[in-house]
């Protein structure tokens, strides 16, 4: 039952980067609700009976969100602006905070430790995918470099080291990887997944550091082709 929680702290997390949306419900110390679903091209439908379902099965009333999480992408051009606008027009009627957090850092969050680098991933069409580097620096992944966009091939060729890759893959793109670089350690389907308990975390911090964006300024972000980023 919610009255073993704080009511006065919770936090609501969305994920809409994708197909797959996700969400999660945070107190602080504990994910107390977190589900996702492939929602395909219906998030505008599904995406509002979805929270107030994990509002009611956690007797949350929406008075005790104390803030939003919302992933930016890089992703979906119309499923971002999707979880964005709900999210400004919840967060407006409440008058609570948003903290935007990049969609790969998220997934950076979800991996174990490790002294390889790590490269997250997600598809971005016509068979390329959008990169973030990151390395494991005092207990957590930190992004390295810039954000970019390649082709299958591109990507495969660009590692020459030994890399963890973990991201939204097709069984395609896996097998492609995996025959063409050897230096690619990919993580397993469950590790690629993007767990929106992660983004509430992420964004709990930003809210306590007083890490907010005001909601004028919260926009996604979208790429177009490699080395190009527009938001």
């Amino acid at each position: 039952m919610l009255s073993e929680y704080d009511k006065e702290t919770m936090l609501l997390a969305i994920d809409t980067s994708t197909a797959t949306i996700g969400l999660a419900i945070y107190d602080g110390s504990s994910v107390i609700g977190e589900t996702a679903w492939t929602a395909g091209n219906h998030h505008t439908m599904t995406l509002a009976p979805a929270v107030l379902r994990l509002c009611e099965s956690v007797d949350l009333n929406f008075e005790h969100i104390k803030g939003f999480g919302i992933a930016l992408g890089p992703g979906s051009f119309t499923s971002l602006r999707v979880g964005l606008s709900f999210v400004k027009g919840m967060a407006l009627g409440l008058n609570v905070p948003i903290i935007g957090v990049p969609t790969l850092d998220i997934l950076a969050a979800a991996q174990p430790r490790s002294t390889l680098p790590l490269c997250a991933v997600l598809q971005a069409g016509r068979n390329r995918i959008a990169t973030q580097y990151y390395r494991y620096e005092k207990k957590k992944w930190v992004s390295q470099g810039e954000l970019n966009v390649f082709s299958l091939e591109e990507f495969a060729q660009s590692i020459q080291n030994p890399t963890l890759v973990s991201g939204e893959l097709t069984a395609e793109f896996r097998t492609f990887l995996r025959r063409n670089n050897r230096d690619i350690r990919m993580a397993t389907p469950a590790m690629c997944l993007r767990r929106t308990g992660f983004l509430a975390e992420i964004a709990w911090q930003g809210l306590v550091k007083g890490r907010i964006n005001p909601p004028s300024e919260l926009a996604p972000i979208y790429l177009h082709t490699k080395g190009s980023l527009a938001v």
